[in-house]
């Protein structure tokens, strides 16, 4: 059931560039604030529901965990708008290898943050990853900022919730908090400001961006409970779930070109992963063999 649970999270995020391709009408900025609010309306809920006040209310009284809260907040805010504006704007592949390279960029800011030490396969692999986005550069003539700005953004925000000791849920609720009184404010600033040339919203629209709260918490309350007894180990392998359907989507489903250039970017970044992953794996096996001897 569990691992049912961590499959079923990282498929709804594969399939998020088709939910917000539904909302062309709307800018990413107006769908972020409106995400943001039914978010936090959601998660009062789940928090309510796990029993998670003790929490919140233990960050609320820590001026240094409030800080970090703060910051995880504009992280994930950002991540959010880079994603959607990519999806809209047509780079749902770009998007997607920033998913990609991300668990390779959590381990280098590992390095950073909390002085962990990577093996020389690992040092390959991201070598590997380094090497592929160099060859799309010299390819397309530009470096792919918004994969990186992506995977950069989530690293970040994944470094600083850690930071934060708080569980996964009221985590995002203690940060959608902090960042709905500047949503709330934007919309009324939209609202009355009186944009003629912003189309009428329709009951449809409407709907759309009042659910993108629970499909928003959905797949985190889903990987929050598998995380509790999937090894993470299964947990890294399931995450490419979500780039995978984001690539095939972008090419089967939007149309959106890959040149050769590119093409060959992502096999490098493909084998670095393999690489980084089936490093993982084979040190968790020996790892667990030693506990058991």
């Amino acid at each position: 059931m569990n691992y049912l649970q961590a499959f079923l999270a990282y498929v709804l995020w594969g399939i998020f560039p088709l939910y917000w391709k539904l909302l062309p009408s709307v800018n990413s900025f107006e769908i972020i604030c409106h995400r943001i609010i039914w978010s936090l309306l959601t998660l009062l809920l789940c928090i309510s529901f796990a029993k998670q006040w003790t929490d919140i209310r233990n960050v609320l009284g820590q001026r240094k965990r409030l800080l970090l809260c703060f910051v995880a907040a504009l992280l994930i805010s950002m991540n959010w708008l880079i994603f959607i504006w990519a999806v809209q704007n047509g780079y749902v592949v770009e998007s997607s290898l920033g998913y990609f390279i991300n668990p390779m960029m959590n381990v280098v800011l590992g390095v950073f943050f909390f002085k962990e030490r990577l093996s020389p396969v690992q040092w390959i692999a991201v070598s590997i990853a380094v090497v592929g986005l160099l060859a799309m550069t010299i390819s397309t003539g530009e470096f792919p900022l918004l994969a990186v700005a992506l995977a950069s953004s989530f690293s970040l925000y994944a470094a600083v919730k850690k930071m934060t000791v708080m569980p996964a849920v009221a985590g995002l609720g203690m940060e959608t908090a902090i960042l709905a009184p500047f949503a709330i404010a934007a919309l009324m600033f939209v609202n009355f400001s009186g944009d003629v040339s912003l189309p009428p919203r329709t009951t449809n629209t409407w709907l759309l961006l009042v659910m993108g709260g629970p499909i928003t918490t959905l797949p985190l309350v889903l990987f929050a409970a598998a995380a509790k007894s999937v090894p993470m180990v299964a947990m890294g392998m399931l995450q490419y779930i979500a780039p995978s359907m984001q690539f095939a989507f972008g090419i089967l489903w939007f149309n959106e070109q890959v040149t050769r250039g590119r093409l060959l970017g992502f096999g490098l970044v493909w084998i670095a992963l393999i690489l980084f992953s089936s490093y993982a794996f084979f040190h968790h096996r020996q790892r667990k063999a030693t506990r058991s001897t």
